[in-house]
């Protein structure tokens, strides 16, 4: 489609958004309706995003479509009810959301939130936060019992060292959230831990088997050091060398540095170049991978990392701030 063909789209966009009823009660009803819209203008890659106004009944919608020059365009009808531009709108949901992943929206607050928990090593906020809502989006379906809210608030609190009644109210003012603002956060983290376990679960066993060599246990000890170090240094006669970091450890295969990763049982590597550095070890022990349950739990978290970034590379992002 050419822009300069847009018009008779744009005109049947305007008619979809006049005909949804604008309560909150019709939303999954509205989105059918904008679905059913764009299977007829696939090129389009419509999305309709729903902003429930704050204490009313009342929700707005707006229309967004690819413009085939570049960008966004969006589509918006408001009613024309006497309230002025700048009262409509203040609340509209582009004025305090960040961002839209699938459809589904972040506000600045849920973001700033989001932020906190956020610990990727590697990844920008941004790419971090497109993630968040990938996960949450796939979640949104999980039944949750009260025992599940609990212990998500519970493991919440002892994260961020809430132990006592008093700290946590401190933390609710000073985050300036009311107790049920945080029994809905607690909820939809549960849902999370829920999907993330099923899902984790549901993925370990083709994923081990892909990457056997990955999740051997390996018994290692290696040296970083500004300096070469030789081999024959690792047994303690490391003499007045303090420039360095020395590490002893159990650990998958794949969690190794690099050059120790493939080295077999009583095999040494180095002085080899390591991240500006250099690197001696020599590896133990191994044992190759068994399908028990702490390499399957290992397994399934690896394949949960690889699951939700090739999820965020395919997801439909929208930002609003950036």
């Amino acid at each position: 489609m050419t822009q300069s063909s847009l018009g008779p789209a744009l005109e049947s966009g305007v008619s979809l958004l006049r005909g949804l009823t604008r309560r909150r009660s019709a939303v999954e009803e509205a989105r059918g309706a904008a679905a059913d819209w764009a299977r007829s203008y696939p090129a389009l890659a419509a999305q309709l995003v729903s902003n429930p106004r704050p204490g009313s009944p009342v929700v707005d919608y707006d229309l967004l479509i690819d413009d085939p020059a570049g960008g966004t365009i969006m589509l918006g009808v408001q009613p024309d009810d006497g309230t002025s531009w700048l009262v409509d709108h203040s609340t509209h949901w582009a004025a305090g959301n960040l961002l839209t992943v699938d459809g589904m929206q972040i506000s600045m607050p849920e973001a700033m939130l989001m932020l906190r928990s956020l610990t990727r090593a590697g990844l920008s906020p941004q790419e971090e936060l497109v993630r968040f809502c990938v996960l949450r989006n796939a979640a949104a379906g999980e039944e949750v019992g009260l025992d599940d809210v609990q212990a998500a608030a519970d493991g919440f609190r002892r994260r961020h060292g809430l132990t006592g009644r008093e700290a946590m109210l401190k933390w609710l003012e000073r985050m300036g959230m009311s107790a049920e603002a945080f029994h809905d956060h607690m909820t939809t983290n549960a849902k999370d831990d829920r999907f993330r376990t099923r899902k984790r679960a549901e993925l370990a066993p083709e994923y081990l088997a892909r990457h056997r060599d990955r999740f051997a246990r390996v018994w290692a000890a290696w040296v970083v050091s500004e300096e070469p170090v030789e081999v024959a240094e690792l047994d303690g006669s490391l003499g007045d060398r303090w420039e360095l970091r020395l590490n002893r450890a159990r650990a998958w295969s794949g969690e190794l540095p690099e050059p120790l990763r493939a080295v077999p049982a009583g095999g040494c590597a180095g002085p080899v170049p390591f991240e500006g550095r250099f690197l001696t070890g020599s590896v133990h022990k191994r044992e190759e991978a068994v399908a028990d349950a702490d390499t399957l739990a290992a397994a399934g978290a690896a394949a949960f990392e690889e699951w939700l970034a090739g999820a965020a590379e395919r997801a439909r992002v929208t930002w609003h701030w950036l």
